[in-house]
């Protein structure tokens, strides 16, 4: 949502937007004051497993690792709080409070765009690229402690992946290059930087809380007790095709370990070996069954017998059959990757083989994921898939039929409009011309103008006609300047580049309210 707010800033600051930015300050200040009640409640969980003799010696690792997450944390958050209050202080302070007014109240200037911009700009006090270089080094810091924990590359590639701290410049043209610090600091109002400010701290902090969980995870991941038992029923899988075996692990869950002496599955014994019962019989037809089981154990506290129940698990038997499936439609388009969803239930990926007819290249891109890629003049394909069974035998699964079609034309645009009749100012707020597909099924297809002419008949001026090469809308936006009321701008030999290739777009008009 701030982001939807900086962006509106580049169309109007309004009274409404800038008290936006102060309701979303006072919320990001409320969620740092929590993150640190929630942080402060970890680390006093950390102090007190330091206190206890029998817990210190599996603590003590994790917790000096904790301690440089808070203390990083905390450099880090007194840092941006220093930033916030110089620009503060520059851009004029707060309003003094009103009557019983409490707590954090508004901006003096919350609308002004000059003081902080020096304080933030390579030209001036170059403040801007300090700050993104302390959040994106503050990120590896914290995330860097976790080097040493269980699962430590999965751990650390999915937090570096979630968490939202971090400072980069967004991806542009050569021509319309921005950098972090001139969209959310230069040229942002103070209200909208002060915001970001906050938020950057609740980043850190929510971090923190993560790298945290995570510590504190590790202390107990090893640990063996004798306070819970518990039986489990491990089926290969829930869907068995007819004519194969239904199979499943039966084993006594304790966390010392404890062999069972006795596992009773549908009311029979079956065989135990180290710990596992094998229970396996013969699926037919099509349906739901249900397995049923209890081990026989010793109960930790009082040595008696006792029999512990598994929770009832149910599993499905079927026909020979396959699922294919478009995860955009049951049409394939020529030139774009056509993702595709292909399993057969029961059967690993690995053991499933899928070709598709001439004319369609299928990639496999992940466990039962693939893309297919049709060329020019084919109209119609057929994906098949087969199984390879345990006993190695190759077994049809099925088929389904593709119909192969183009990509529909693309629609120009100059930005977000199509032809019409405008005031000026509204065609000369748009910064290119956009070729895009409407309500089509794939979703980022992505078209790119390449060259296009723009033509004015000026009364005054007469005909002005220019050939642009590239999509910027600079001329289109030079013409409305000097159109008058009625005139027409016309956007002809407009050619774009798209799935396919290179295409010829419709004209389209802009008439001058």
């Amino acid at each position: 949502m701030y982001l939807v707010l900086i962006a509106m800033l580049a169309l109007n600051v309004s009274r409404e937007i800038l008290k936006s930015f102060y309701l979303f300050e006072l919320s990001f200040n409320n969620a740092n004051k929590n993150a640190d009640v929630r942080n402060a409640e970890t680390m006093a969980a950390f102090s007190a497993k330091m206190s206890n003799e029998r817990t210190r010696i599996k603590t003590e690792e994790w917790y000096l690792l904790a301690k440089q997450a808070h203390v990083i944390s905390n450099e880090f958050n007194g840092y941006v709080e220093k930033m916030k209050s110089d620009i503060i202080k520059n851009g004029g302070g707060r309003n003094k409070p009103e009557g019983n007014e409490k707590g954090l109240t508004e901006l003096s200037l919350p609308d002004d765009m000059e003081k902080h911009a020096n304080y933030f700009d390579d030209n001036g006090q170059g403040n801007g690229k300090k700050l993104m270089q302390k959040i994106n080094d503050t990120r590896e810091k914290l995330i860097s402690l976790l080097k040493t924990s269980r699962n430590a590359d999965i751990v650390m590639t999915s937090i570096k992946k979630s968490t939202p701290l971090r400072a980069e410049d967004p991806k542009g043209t050569d021509l319309d290059k921005k950098t972090w610090v001139s969209m959310y600091l230069e040229n942002a109002p103070l209200a909208g930087v002060v915001t970001l400010l906050s938020k950057t701290q609740n980043d850190c902090k929510s971090l923190e809380a993560d790298v945290l969980n995570v510590l504190s995870e590790n202390i107990n991941i090893d640990a063996i007790t004798q306070t819970d038992q518990m039986a489990l029923i491990i089926p290969e899988s829930k869907y068995v095709m007819s004519g194969t075996n239904f199979k499943a692990k039966v084993a006594l869950a304790t966390f010392d370990r404890t062999a069972p002496q006795k596992i009773i599955v549908n009311g029979n014994s079956i065989q135990v070996d180290g710990g596992l019962g094998d229970y396996s019989f013969l699926a037919s037809g099509i349906g739901s069954h249900k397995v049923e089981a209890k081990i026989e154990t010793v109960d930790p506290r009082t040595g008696n017998t006792i029999f512990i129940d598994a929770a009832p698990i149910e599993w499905n038997s079927f026909q020979p059959s396959a699922a294919i499936s478009a995860d955009a439609m049951n049409v394939l388009f020529i030139g774009l990757d056509n993702p595709m969803s292909i399993s057969v239930p029961g059967v690993t990926p690995e053991n499933t083989i899928v070709t598709a007819s001439a004319g369609i290249t299928l990639v496999k891109i992940g466990s039962g994921k693939f893309i297919a890629k049709a060329t020019v003049g084919t109209k119609n394909a057929v994906i098949s898939v087969s199984a390879r069974l345990e006993d190695g035998q190759i077994k049809k699964m099925g088929e389904s039929p593709y119909k192969v079609r183009r990509v529909p034309k693309a629609k120009l645009m100059l930005g977000v409009l199509p032809s019409g009749t405008y005031p000026k100012v509204k065609l000369q707020s748009q910064n290119i011309m956009n070729a895009m597909l409407e309500d089509f099924y794939f979703s980022n297809v992505k078209y790119t103008v390449l060259r296009y002419r723009a033509s004015l008949d000026s009364k005054k001026e007469g005909l002005i006609q220019k050939d642009i090469e590239g999509n910027s809308a600079a001329i289109v936006k030079e013409l409305a300047g000097k159109a008058r009321s009625g005139e027409i701008i016309y956007i002809d030999k407009v050619v774009a580049s798209g799935p396919g290739g290179n295409f010829y777009l419709d004209d389209i008009s802009f008439k001058i309210q």
